[in-house]
């Protein structure tokens, strides 16, 4: 019965050192294990935002001397501006302000009307209420710029049938 009890004393020291052999090589190999690999992304590029020339709303008239362009016309058309804008990004933009340049006049023929008888009545931005939403590749969108325009007091009488145009920069943010 000695030799029984040998053997089995021999086969628990072996299956002992089986199982912290291969435990620890588990252990190990979960320690151990590692892993690498890149990735990649790349941002989009921003395309300008697509303006057209803005022409005025309604048919503009010289406002009194003692009127300011802060009081405007009594309609809320006249002296607006209309123009369109395209979205050719891939995300939807939208448009807060917009700022109008200098008027450009095309008298009627035989006619002159003086550079400075229309204008801007503010160089700071004029902001949209409601705010103008694009979506992404639009293609023109109408877009007014309210109370943009002011015909002087002054303005000659070569004015009258004349047509405006005015350069509109628009300002936005990613929607």
């Amino acid at each position: 019965m000695r030799t029984s009890g040998v053997w089995r004393r021999r086969a628990g020291v072996v299956a002992g050192v089986f199982v912290l052999l291969f435990g620890g090589g588990v252990a190990v190999a979960s320690w151990t294990a590692t892993g690498t690999g890149t990735g990649s992304a790349q941002a989009a590029s921003v395309s300008g935002l697509v303006v057209s020339a803005g022409t005025p709303l309604g048919a503009l008239y010289p406002l009194p001397a003692d009127s300011t362009p802060a009081t405007g016309y009594a309609s809320g058309t006249v002296g607006s501006v209309a123009t369109t804008v395209a979205n050719p990004n891939p995300f939807p933009v939208t448009i807060t302000t917009a700022t109008v340049g200098s008027v450009t006049t095309n008298p009627l023929t035989g006619r002159t009307c003086a550079a400075g008888s229309v204008l801007p009545t503010t160089g700071a931005p004029v902001t949209l209420s409601p705010p103008v939403t694009l979506a992404a590749g639009s293609g023109p969108t109408a877009v007014i710029v309210p109370g943009a325009l002011y015909m002087v007091s002054t303005a000659e009488n070569g004015c009258q049938g004349a047509s405006f145009s005015v350069p509109v920069t628009v300002t936005g943010a990613s929607a």
